[in-house]
């Protein structure tokens, strides 16, 4: 790991980040030259030398080119070569381009096509099949993932638009193969991903370029406001960042290869990243990996997701060859549709009774502080202008939380620095009151206030105050100044030291003297539970409430004195993680005080259209705007304000806005997780189907306090806690009444309000829809009590405002909002009509997702085939899967350009030059077409081309063994694994084609496989032999060790006898049977590997003709033992320096640690 401190220059900090993966494998030496070369260019002050500092050595010098090039610089590299991280025959290359032969345009084609088969549309820029660097897009229409429309508001996305995913591979098109056998950091420079979403199906090729350009963390936060904020005015016509691109590009970069090698290992995707989570940057044995049972366990997804969402392509074809951009691609899915079940920066799953509509991140506080310090949540700039009256709504159920003392989850892990608790004494006297009636009446009880904690008090130096001058001055001129530029104070004069005010700290330089800026005097609000009775809230039985309380009088705004006054001081150096839940609270509602209203912060936006809020250094300290953007981002239900004047000003008022409530704000409001209008919907039907419902929803209030909003749009509708009993059972309280579920919500509570607000919230309701079968309630009377969940869908929230003669935000002052009737209504039971405060309730249509809106039947049948390719057979479902790239106007044509790469302009042949050694394919009178494309075309030999018959060895006269008393429960499951997959490879295929047999019926123990190999090439001198001796196969042996597949297995042959290497013999078979081959020993075997993959390189290896063909002995013995087997394998790991498998003799041996040379066992 290479990384500079906190205050290097932006330029150095970039280049450590660069060299990072160039600098894998070496010497520190060699680090150290090559961190100093890259860094030669820039001196200690970030400042670039001058050109002609050091003209001396410009000629010892390479040119700038090649300094690029890390690999090409160490002199001493051929002295310490590189593992081979890629098989070797292969015409990929690590570094560099790819030669282009047949079988490589075939594999691209063939990995292109089987993306495309799964519903993907496809497409690619550059070199593609020249083997050079290129790009590679696979994408779907938003439409087709069962994203619901409330998720899709909240993300900011549309369902025409398409998901697309690039692939770059800037050294030539890379296989799956490939990439199994890359480190991380190889991996890297070979292939990389960025996800984002476009009007249509690729990016071009500017785009794709500028995706894999690294910028600096300012010049990526401001691309990504101006996405933000363009995103909400105009629509985009091309490739850009989604919500959650960063933290899935960076998943791609930090963890896909790791994720890759533990997929196969056998574990599901859900297994590898728990199993990433758990072990990464342990020492264990590589022996423990997998064993325990948590990795190996399938994951239990929601059936509610359409299929192409949940396929695997790695677990439902395991024989196949696997394409690495299909994978990657499902791979995307799994974290973009079910974002919100995964945190995102560790991305380890979310508890399951969380139900989010937007993503955020886990209890850990390391998670938090990245989630915030690298800007993955919303820009809160942005959601002040696009939404103000929503952010005032989220500060307010905030502020009214802690204010109450309800507020469970902090800020924390961001090292926030506030002022001591201390500071704040004198200001809330009334605090955090615990406990509140169900109608707002009576008196709350304070909270008890714990003792001190945090740093101490103010300081003992004696210090002066001149408000005129705003300046500090310290007595003891030679004490340490206990400030810097930049810090905030607060501060309270001797002579009025119940009024306190914050500023920062400007200039210390003139020390004792130190200059503040302007002082910011915290809004404060007497925190008596003031209840303002609603007209028609009859029937309690609660006594009058009490007169409302005045805020407290603001100070008149004189001339402040030209004098210096005592005064005391408060730093902000108290770390908010350190504070008690009640001081964490108090400090939250502290400064929050301090905030401005929503409408200030606003027009300052405005003002300042190039500069974040960050940049009002003398207005907001940065621990409020860090509790700011925690309140912001933190929300996880999709809330959008229904009049905002932009609406207005489009005349959209009328299709968003419900009839019945007016003087309350309406806001769209929306819950639980993306596929829950999905669940909703499945739910619908299945009721309507089953009692053949004619109104299949109703829609009924729910009341709650102020209090608990702040919880209940993180947390979602459920029935954890029980503020008010239940008398009528356990279950989501709703009434078709308002002013029942108004008096639930403690109308008129305004001693917890924010006293910043525009809004001045003092109540909220939410309307929901529920499946209409009252009688599977709990209870349907007095009050309707749902248990079931998936039941309830919110739509709107409505929120009752204490602001008089407030006008809507950007609207002219004087504007008034009459009710309107909505043009187009959603028809409601008569019977289950709920009543608003003035009317029955008038639903727009609006309020349901587009798929159930009723439309006339001339909209509905005007493409039958798009009517036909619905998921469901009613009008609630709300998704619509098409069955073509192309199917309707939705679609975007696919370019000629990408069409071509699926065309073959010639029948693939194995080119000698890449692969010299014969195949089961390359048998006399096979059909030409084979693979991939075989499938195609459908060509295939009319006749057997081979003259081994299955089942005729006789298992008696072979060394069968019995299951090992070591073995491990992770070697079983993945050998059974394994020879499951062998088993369906070998059904499948030909014979002749495949080579190779193995007898299920006769293997009983999983650590011991009997192979034949038949089917030679007849030109072969092995094949001669075999048939001049009355051989049909060659038999081996594989025995598996405990550590399996970390460790490679015993490859041996059983018979017939091999001429050895000094007898003139060939084909990797040594004097005693072994199979001299890198492949099985510690130096070339990967955990990834297949046995398959086994089989076919050994029998390459058998038919090679290089140096010399196999022969087979004619004199000796019949069959080898395994102990000569076991002795030649170890001479020839020791004559080429291999590594012989831990434990190696243990498990050739079956158990016992020696046998015999000539043994059997």
């Amino acid at each position: 790991m290479i990384f500079a401190p906190d205050d290097a220059p932006g330029s150095i900090a970039g280049a450590l980040s660069d060299i990072a993966d160039s600098a894998c494998g070496k010497s520190i030496i060699q680090l150290l030259e090559l961190i100093s070369r890259k860094l030669g260019s820039v001196d200690g002050d970030g400042d670039r030398q001058m050109l002609d500092s050091q003209e001396e050595f410009d000629e010892d010098l390479d040119s700038e080119d090649d300094y690029d090039d890390v690999e090409e610089y160490f002199p001493d590299d051929d002295m310490n070569p590189k593992p081979m991280l890629a098989k070797q025959g292969t015409t990929s290359s690590i570094e560099g381009w790819v030669k282009p032969t047949s079988e490589f345009r075939h594999r691209i084609r063939s990995d292109l096509l089987t993306a495309k088969g799964h519903g993907f549309k496809v497409g690619h820029l550059g070199g593609l099949l020249d083997g050079l660097g290129c790009y590679v897009s696979l994408s779907i229409r938003l439409s087709k993932l069962g994203i619901s429309e409330e998720a899709m508001q909240a993300w900011q996305i549309e369902g025409s638009e398409y998901l697309v995913v690039i692939f770059h591979y800037p050294n030539g098109y890379k296989t799956m193969d490939s990439m199994k056998s890359y480190d991380a950091p190889t991996a890297r420079r070979n292939f990389g991903v960025r996800v984002g979403i476009s009007s249509t199906y690729k990016p071009t090729m500017h785009e794709a370029i500028q995706a894999f350009t690294v910028l600096s963390k300012e010049e990526e936060k401001r691309r990504e406001s101006e996405s933000q904020s363009e995103s909400q005015s105009t629509l985009h016509k091309g490739f850009r960042s989604s919500f959650i691109s960063r933290p899935l590009n960076e998943l791609f970069d930090e963890r896909f290869p790791t994720l890759l090698h533990y997929r196969y290992n056998g574990m599901p995707w859900s297994g590898a990243e728990l199993f990433y989570n758990d072990h990464y940057g342990s020492s264990g044995a590589h022996s423990d990996l997998g064993l325990s049972d948590a990795y190996l366990e399938a994951e239990n997804v929601s059936a509610a997701y359409p299929t192409i969402v949940t396929a695997d392509h790695i677990q439902d074809s395991p024989s196949q060859q696997h394409s690495l951009p299909l994978i990657g691609m499902q791979f995307v899915l799994r974290h973009f549709v079910r974002c919100t079940e995964f945190c995102l920066i560790c991305f380890t799953k979310m508890p399951d009774d969380l139900q989010a509509i937007k993503p955020y991140v886990c209890d850990k506080p390391l998670c938090l502080y990245q989630y915030m310090s690298l800007g993955f949540g919303p820009s809160i700039e942005h959601e002040i202008l696009s939404q103000p009256k929503v952010v005032d709504l989220l500060i307010s159920f905030c502020y009214a939380s802690a204010r109450m003392g309800r507020l469970k989850d902090f800020p924390s892990g961001l090292s926030l620095m506030v002022p001591i608790s201390s500071a704040y004494d004198q200001d809330y006297v009334n605090q955090q009151q615990q406990n509140y009636s169900t109608y707002g009446y009576g008196a709350p009880i304070p909270a008890p206030r714990p003792p001190p904690s945090g740093l101490g008090g103010e300081d003992t130096q004696n210090i002066r105050y001149n408000a005129a001058t705003r300046e500090l001055l310290f007595d003891d001129k030679n004490a340490k100044c206990p400030f810097r530029s930049g810090d905030w104070v607060v501060i309270r004069t001797t002579d009025n030291a119940g009024r306190a005010f914050h500023c920062r700290v400007s200039d210390t330089s003139l020390y004792p003297t130190v200059q503040l800026a302007e002082p910011v005097t915290p809004t404060l609000n007497d925190n008596t539970s003031a209840v303002a009775p609603y007209p028609g809230q009859l029937g309690y039985g609660a006594p009058p409430p009490p007169t409302p309380a005045k805020a407290l009088a603001k100070p008149t705004a004189t001339t402040p004195a030209n004098e210096f006054r005592g005064a005391k001081y408060y730093l902000y150096n108290q770390n908010f993680d350190d504070l008690d839940d009640f001081n964490k609270r108090e400090s939250i509602y502290a400064l929050l005080d301090l905030l401005p209203s929503v409408d200030i912060l606003r027009q300052y936006l405005v003002r300042k259209a190039q500069s974040p809020l960050s940049s009002w250094v003398d207005r907001l300290p940065p621990a409020l705007l860090g509790i700011l953007r925690w309140i912001i981002a933190s929300n996880r239900a999709c809330i959008m304000q229904v009049d905002d004047h932009d609406e207005m000003a489009h005349g959209k008022k009328g299709e968003e806005r419900l009839y019945g409530m007016p003087g309350w704000a309406q806001f769209r409001f929306a819950m639980g997780a993306p596929d829950k209008e999905r669940r909703f919907i499945q739910a619908v039907r299945e009721s309507t189907e089953r009692l053949k419902l004619k109104y299949p929803t109703l829609f009924a209030w729910h009341g709650s306090p102020l209090v608990n909003w702040h919880s209940i749009i993180r947390e979602g509708l459920h029935f954890n806690d029980t503020a008010h009993g239940r008398a009528y059972g356990h279950g989501v309280y709703h009434s078709l009444d308002v002013n029942t579920s108004i008096g639930y919500c403690g109308y008129g509570m305004t001693g917890g309000a924010w006293p910043g607000s525009d809004l001045k919230v003092n109540s909220a309701l939410a309307l929901n829809e529920i499946v209409n079968v009252p009688k599977e309630y709990v209870s349907a009377t007095p009050h309707l009590v749902v248990a079931q969940l998936d039941w309830i869908q919110t739509r709107y929230l409505f929120v009752k405002t204490g602001a008089t003669g407030a006008t809507p935000y950007g609207m002219p002052p004087g504007s008034t909002s009459k009710e309107t009737k909505p043009l187009q209504s959603i028809d409601q039971d008569p019977s289950m009509t709920p009543r608003g405060t003035a009317d029955k309730l008038i639903i727009p249509i609006h309020a349901v997702s587009g798929a159930r809106r009723q439309q006339s039947r001339s909209l509905k049948t005007s493409s039958k085939k798009r009517k036909a390719q619905a998921t469901g057979s009613s009008v609630y479902d709300p998704i619509e899967l098409d069955a073509e790239d192309d199917d309707d106007g939705a679609s975007v044509a696919t370019l000629e350009e990408d069409l071509v790469i699926f065309e073959d302009e010639d029948v693939f042949i194995p080119q000698q030059d890449t692969d010299p050694l014969p195949t089961p394919n390359s048998v006399k009178g096979k059909s030409k077409a084979s693979g991939f494309l075989s499938k195609l075309v459908g060509s295939r030999s009319s006749k057997p081309l081979t003259d081994y018959a299955p089942g005729t060895l006789d298992y008696s006269t072979l060394p069968m063994l019995q299951p090992p008393a070591w073995a491990t429960s992770a070697a079983t499951k993945r050998l059974q694994r394994d020879f499951r997959e062998l088993l369906k490879v070998q059904d499948k295929e030909p014979a002749h084609e495949l080579g190779w047999h193995i007898d299920a019926d006769k293997i009983e123990n999983m650590y011991q496989w009997i192979v034949e190999l038949h089917s030679f090439d007849a030109t072969l001198p092995l094949a001669k032999d075999m048939k001049a001796k009355g051989y049909k196969s060659v038999v081996l042996e594989l025995r598996f060790g405990k550590d399996y597949p970390m460790s490679p297995p015993f490859v041996r042959v059983i018979r017939p006898r091999f001429l050895g290497f000094n007898q003139g013999g060939g084909g990797h078979v040594t004097l005693g049977g072994a199979l001299c081959m890198e492949l099985l020993t510690n130096n070339g075997w990967s955990a990834v590997s297949s046995i398959e993959s086994v089989l076919l390189q050994v029998r390459m290896a058998m038919s090679s003709l290089d140096p010399k063909p196999a022969r087979l002995d004619s004199h000796g013995r019949q069959d080898y033992g395994v102990g000569e087997a076991v002795e030649a394998y170890i001479r020839s790991c020791n004559v080429h320096g291999w590594t012989v498998p831990a434990g190696f003799r243990e498990m050739a041996y079956g158990g016992s640690q020696d046998q015999g040379h000539g043994s059997y066992y």
